[in-house]
């Protein structure tokens, strides 16, 4: 009964139950070690698994940016509690004060942690992409909530939707204490409302969730998605004078992390356009395209294929309109 609950619960979030579990995972962000990834950049690799009362909704890659009198802290996570502990991981790199904050996209697990920065530092500001911050004021903010409550079994309780207060629209050149940062947005993508976050000096970027490391990408909620849209911000992304790339979920790496998500999505892509000009639908062609994926079917959420497969069919026949 419980199984059958949480399935229902994942249904009505628009999200489903990744295809890789790792029963070895650390629990929940306090288990997961502070990576430093450049000279000013550290990251939280969080599980990839779902949010979960065991996880207590944590499962992307938190992010600081250290400045020499501060600290920039990237998508916090998904709970006051996960942004507060955040913070304790941080001080002992720096005992420096949080300067500002940046989130990538809307999807809740990676922003709702604002809450817990904001408790600590109440002025600090928040910068998104405008659309995302038009998004929670229309309410999404409330449904991220109450998704990741019932996901966790209330195990994010007493987190507020702290919404941005800086709007970007991506082109913007930043200088926060001397560091430098570039901000991207190709068009929709992963969502509608994408930023991408180059550390100048530091040859680092910022995926979000353009990129997630060996998982299906855009997986978890297709219906936000534009998949050729991420073909193109990948692409435009490996142009830059990159080292690191730091994707949403999973671990960072050289252009052989985006390369990779590149890769599947230009085979998926063909895969059911393929299949799309021999007239099939989508349902007649979804074990042909997952035969042609196989190479990759170690990758988390491989199992929610047939979902995706959906959505992009539906993509491609906008295309042919």
């Amino acid at each position: 009964m419980r199984q059958c609950l949480m399935l229902i619960l994942l249904s009505l979030a628009g999200i489903q139950p990744a295809s890789a579990h790792d029963v070895s995972a650390p629990s929940s962000i306090a288990h997961y070690t502070l990576d430093q990834v450049s000279k000013r950049i550290h990251v939280v690799h969080g599980t990839q698994d779902l949010p979960s009362p065991e996880t207590r909704g944590f499962m992307n890659n938190p992010a600081a940016i250290l400045t020499d009198n501060g600290v920039i802290i990237v998508d916090p996570g998904s709970s006051v509690e996960i942004g507060k502990q955040l913070l304790e991981k941080v001080r002992k790199v720096s005992d420096k004060p949080v300067i500002a904050v940046f989130n990538t996209h809307v999807h809740g697990d990676h922003w709702l942690g604002n809450h817990g920065i904001r408790e600590m530092y109440p002025d600090v500001p928040i910068y998104a992409h405008r659309r995302m911050i038009e998004r929670i004021d229309a309410g999404e903010g409330d449904i991220w909530i109450k998704r990741l409550m019932d996901m966790t079994e209330g195990a994010i309780a007493g987190t507020r939707a702290t919404t941005p207060n800086i709007g970007l629209e991506g082109g913007e050149e930043l200088v926060l204490d001397g560091v430098t940062l570039k901000i991207h947005h190709a068009g929709p993508a992963h969502t509608d409302s994408d930023l991408m976050i180059e550390v100048v000096d530091d040859k680092g970027l910022f995926f979000g969730d353009i990129v997630a490391a060996r998982r299906v990408p855009n997986s978890d909620v297709p219906q936000d998605a534009s998949f050729k849209g991420t073909i193109v911000a990948i692409k435009a992304m490996l142009e830059r004078p990159i080292d690191i790339y730091i994707p949403g979920h999973g671990q960072s790496g050289g252009r052989e992390v985006p390369e990779a998500s590149l890769a599947f999505l230009v085979a998926l892509h063909a895969s059911v356009t393929k299949y799309y000009d021999q007239g099939m639908e989508a349902y007649e062609m979804k074990d042909k395209v997952i035969a042609d994926l196989e190479s990759y079917k170690d990758w988390n959420n491989f199992a929610e294929m047939g979902r995706v497969i959906n959505f992009v069919y539906q993509e491609v026949e906008r295309e042919n309109f």
